[in-house]
């Protein structure tokens, strides 16, 4: 589908106006001074173009070879300058990839046939291809590639940051830390649980629950977890002679010496009583937030 252009009217309708953005005006057929008007629209477009439109722009300068011109570029705090150049040679009978990296603290131009490297090995700017075919090409044949480094993502990253992070020579950099605030506070709304069971040798033993933060620290907060007890792993409760909470809060039995709700104390912590009428292997597992962790412990020491 064609792109939509301006109706007759509508593009009547501009003669004698002035763009209020560009202060660019638009003259009347018939104007006695046209050609004057025409010089100062070329102008015009031509000083809106040369900016952006002319920097690094590639053209071509010979039957085989090709010019950039010149221009400047960001790189976080630094600026680099391009000089331009001319007579660039090109690879016969191939696609020719042009783009310009920074070697030595300065703009140089490469020119390839495999293509633009990656922006994690080779931060670059590209710049255009060239088809050439039996030592000549056409302007038709250059296909630009400058858009791809005009638009950007917003993100409070710099380029410096950004081409240090891509070729991991500063790997801590890709961590948030916790000075900003923001690793603290997800990393305790992803909360995790340690299970650490005791054998006491006397046909009892404990379960220790825990409750650690993202990075693994202790989490001094009070949270609620299902808590049971198994004689296999991640299976259904299975009553014992005494499964009982001592530290923390028990907030509903479900089953009795078997499987708890419970309220963790003021420094993340749950412990549970375990006595069992035999020696044996028990499994204690816990869930938040819908994940559960499991523990065991060996209770010994039964008459």
């Amino acid at each position: 589908m064609a792109e939509t252009e301006l109706t007759a009217a509508q593009a009547t309708s501009l003669d004698g106006t002035t763009d209020s953005d560009t202060d660019f005006r638009y003259h009347s057929p018939g104007d006695a001074n046209y050609y004057t008007e025409g010089q100062r629209q070329r102008q015009r477009i031509l000083t809106l173009c040369k900016a952006l439109g002319n920097r690094f722009r590639v053209y071509k300068d010979g039957m085989a070879t090709f010019g950039v011109r010149p221009g400047k570029l960001d790189d976080g705090d630094t600026t680099y300058a391009y000089a331009g150049s001319t007579g660039n040679n090109l690879t016969d009978n191939n696609t020719n990839y042009i783009y310009l990296s920074v070697v030595s603290g300065a703009l140089s131009l490469t020119v390839n046939t495999t293509g633009f490297p990656g922006p994690a090995t080779t931060p670059h700017l590209p710049l255009a291809t060239i088809a050439i075919a039996s030592g000549s090409y056409a302007y038709t044949d250059i296909t630009d590639f400058r858009q791809l480094a005009v638009f950007a993502l917003i993100s409070g990253m710099t380029a410096a940051n950004a081409n240090t992070l891509t070729n991991a020579s500063n790997a801590d950099a890709l961590h948030v830390h916790a000075i900003a605030g923001l690793q603290d506070a997800v990393q305790d709304l992803i909360p995790k649980l340690s299970l650490t069971g005791n054998d006491d040798a006397d046909g009892t033993g404990t379960m220790t629950i825990q409750a650690l933060d993202g990075a693994g620290n202790s989490l001094a907060q009070r949270f609620l977890a299902r808590v049971w007890i198994a004689d296999a792993e991640y299976s259904e409760p299975d009553g014992q002679t005494d499964f009982s909470v001592t530290t923390g809060e028990q907030m509903r039995e479900v089953e009795a010496d078997a499987d708890y709700e419970v309220i963790a104390d003021a420094t993340g912590q749950i412990v549970m009583d375990i006595d069992t009428a035999i020696d044996k292997t028990v499994y204690v597992m816990a869930a938040i937030d819908g994940r559960i962790w499991t523990g065991s412990v060996a209770i010994t020491g039964n008459p």
